[in-house]
């Protein structure tokens, strides 16, 4: 687990890796770890596309062979968006011409992808988490 900005949550640097990694926020922006990732995590998604899934296996993997626990974080969820809120967010994203997969009142990959266009588009860490403050951006930039 990194910490921005520190490296390792428990000491010491990154273990060096040729291979390709990414970096994953399973809790947004705004609060959680920010998890390294490689080529096993892929895989994983591709097996069950869930991302709480494959943090979930790949972290009793590494506990197997000897890694440390998720330590507790603190943080602030977010004000929680409700069904009819999510359906005006995919409807102010369809207006900008972003594939929300349809309006329906559900956060799918569709919807997750459309907000990390617009956030991209914003100047805005692209998370693809939908908040009420993103909601309001949206209904501003109209």
């Amino acid at each position: 687990m990194v910490e921005p900005g520190r490296g390792r949550r428990h000491g010491g640097p990154l273990p060096f890796s040729a291979e390709p990694a990414s970096l994953i926020l399973p809790g947004g922006i705004n609060g959680g770890p920010a998890l390294v990732v490689y080529s096993n995590f892929r895989k994983i998604m591709n097996w069950n596309n869930s991302l709480l899934y494959a943090v979930s296996v790949g972290h009793l993997a590494d506990r197997l062979v000897g890694g440390y626990p998720f330590a507790t974080l603190r943080y602030e969820d977010p004000e929680p968006m409700s069904r009819q809120q999510v359906e005006e967010m995919q409807w102010l994203l369809s207006q900008r011409g972003l594939d929300t997969g349809g309006i329906d009142g559900l956060v799918g990959s569709k919807t997750r992808d459309a907000i990390r266009q617009f956030q991209q588009q914003a100047s805005l860490p692209a998370d693809g988490y939908p908040t009420v403050a993103l909601l309001n951006q949206l209904r501003s930039a109209q």
